[in-house]
C-alpha cells in the first residue's frame, strides 16, 4: 500500500513537471500563473446616468449644427461681398473705356459698277440685271425693231440654240421675200415641231416676227394657232428686218472703272471686297474640274498631307476683277477697278487720263522692280484680287499731279 501511494505521488509530481526535455536543449522558462488581475463584471448605468449621458450628446449636438450655421452665413456673406467687388471692378473699367476716345473699327465694302450698254448709267453690279432689263422695255417702245434683236443676242445664254433660231427667223422671213405671193409661207404652225423647239423657246424670237409682218391667230376651222402675215408688208421692211437681225450684237453691261481718289488715313486700309469680285460661273467651275484632275494625274504619293490640303483650297475664289490704287508723291491714291485680264498698259493709261498735264512716271509695287509698260495680265503680274502702286517721278510741281476734276472729288474712306 506504501509503494502504491509512493508512486501515485511520483506520478503527480512527474505530470507536474511538464513535458519532457534533452539534455542538450536550452531550458525554456514555464508561464506561471497571470499575476494581472481579473476585472469585475461591470454593471449597467441606471436609469439617472442614461439620461444624463443623452442630455449631454444633445447639447453637444446642438452646439456643432449652431457652429456650422454660423460658418455657413460667414462664407455667404464673404462671397457676396467678392461679387460686389468684382462687379464694381467690371464697372469701373467700362466707364473707363467709354470714356476715352476710341476710332470705330468701321470695315468699308468695295463693290463693282457696271454700265448700261442702253442708257450709259453707272448701276452696282448685282441691280445691273433688273436696270437693264427696264432700259430694254422702254427702248423697246421707241425702236421696236432694234431693240427686239438686241434682246435676242443678249437674253438668250445658249450660244448653239441662238445660233439656230436666228437662222429659221432669217428663213421664215427670207421666204416671204423670195416669193411675196406665195400664200404658203405666209401661214406659219405654231404646233410644227421645228417652230415649237427653235422658235418659241427663243427670247425675242415671237416680238421679231410680229415685228417682221405676222400676226398670232387661232384658225376657227381647225382650233390651230398660226403665225399669219395677213398684209405682206413691202420688201424693204422685210430685208431690214433680215440685215438687222442678222448684224446685231450682244449687248453687255461694261465694266466702270469708278475712279476715285482718297486720302490717306487709317481707313484706307480697312476694306473688303465684295462676292462680285470672285463669283465663280460655270466655265470657272470647269477649269478648276479640269486642274484638279491632271493633279490627280500626277500622283499623291510625295505629297504632305499639308500640301493637299493647301492644293484643294486653290481655285475656290476665282477673282474675275482687281483693286488698284496708285500713290502719287503728294500721298493721294488713284483707285479704279480692272478686270483680272486686263493688261500693265491699261493701269499706264489710266493714270495718264488721271493727270493734271502729261509726265513721265513709273510705277513699282513695293519691295519689287518697277512694273514694265506691256500686254502683261493683271492676274500674272500678281495684281489680283488688289494691289497698291507706288508712282515715282522726277517731275516737280507746286500742286497734285492730279487733274482738277478728280481732286474735286477728294474723299476719305
Amino acid at each position: 500500500m506504501k509503494k502504491f501511494i509512493k508512486k501515485l505521488v511520483a506520478d503527480v509530481k512527474f505530470a507536474d513537471a511538464g513535458t519532457g526535455q534533452r539534455l542538450n536543449e536550452e531550458k525554456t522558462p514555464k508561464p506561471g500563473p497571470s499575476s494581472a488581475p481579473v476585472p469585475a463584471s461591470r454593471r449597467p448605468p441606471s436609469a439617472d446616468a442614461q439620461s444624463a449621458g443623452a442630455a449631454a450628446l444633445a447639447r453637444l449636438e446642438a452646439a456643432s449644427n449652431k457652429g456650422n450655421k454660423q460658418n455657413s452665413a460667414m462664407r455667404a456673406q464673404q462671397l457676396e461681398l467678392k461679387k460686389q467687388m468684382q462687379r464694381q471692378v467690371s464697372e469701373e473699367r467700362t466707364s473707363a473705356s467709354m470714356s476715352a476716345p476710341r476710332e470705330p473699327e468701321v470695315i468699308h465694302q468695295v463693290g463693282l459698277k457696271m454700265v448700261c450698254p442702253i442708257c450709259g448709267a453707272s448701276t452696282p453690279k448685282p441691280q445691273m440685271s433688273a436696270h437693264f432689263e427696264s432700259c430694254l422695255e422702254k427702248e423697246l417702245e421707241l425702236k421696236p425693231l432694234e431693240t427686239t434683236c438686241t434682246m435676242i443676242y443678249t437674253l438668250n445664254k445658249d450660244e448653239e440654240k441662238l445660233a439656230i433660231g436666228v437662222k429659221t427667223l432669217a428663213f421664215f422671213v427670207q421666204n416671204v421675200v423670195k416669193a411675196p405671193d406665195e400664200e404658203k409661207y405666209k401661214k406659219i404652225r405654231v404646233s410644227n415641231g421645228g417652230v415649237q423647239k427653235k422658235i418659241m423657246p427663243l427670247v425675242g424670237g415671237v416680238e421679231f416676227l410680229e415685228i417682221a409682218g405676222f400676226s398670232r391667230i387661232t384658225d376657227d376651222n381647225d382650233g390651230e394657232e398660226y403665225f399669219i402675215m395677213l398684209d405682206t408688208p413691202t420688201i424693204e421692211h422685210l430685208t431690214l428686218c433680215i440685215e438687222t437681225l442678222q448684224n446685231s450684237k450682244k449687248a453687255s453691261p461694261t465694266l466702270d472703272r469708278d475712279t476715285k481718289v482718297l486720302q490717306s488715313s487709317a481707313g484706307l486700309q480697312r476694306y473688303e471686297l465684295s462676292t462680285d469680285f470672285y463669283r465663280v460661273t460655270k466655265e470657272d467651275l470647269m477649269a478648276e474640274q479640269k486642274r484638279r484632275a491632271e493633279e490627280s494625274e500626277r500622283g499623291d504619293l510625295m505629297r504632305t498631307k499639308a500640301m493637299r490640303d493647301k492644293d484643294a483650297g486653290v481655285g475656290m475664289r476665282i477673282y474675275h476683277y482687281s483693286l488698284i490704287r496708285v500713290r502719287f508723291p503728294d500721298g493721294l491714291y488713284l483707285q479704279g477697278t480692272f478686270s483680272a485680264h486686263d493688261t500693265v498698259e491699261s493701269v499706264f493709261k489710266f493714270v495718264e487720263s488721271s493727270l493734271r498735264h502729261p509726265i513721265s512716271f513709273t510705277l513699282i509695287t513695293p519691295g519689287l522692280p518697277a512694273l514694265k509698260r506691256d500686254s502683261t495680265l493683271l492676274k500674272a503680274a500678281g495684281l489680283v484680287p488688289s494691289g497698291v502702286l507706288n508712282l515715282s517721278t522726277s517731275d516737280r510741281t507746286e500742286f497734285t499731279l492730279l487733274s482738277d476734276e478728280l481732286v474735286c472729288k477728294l474723299s476719305d474712306l
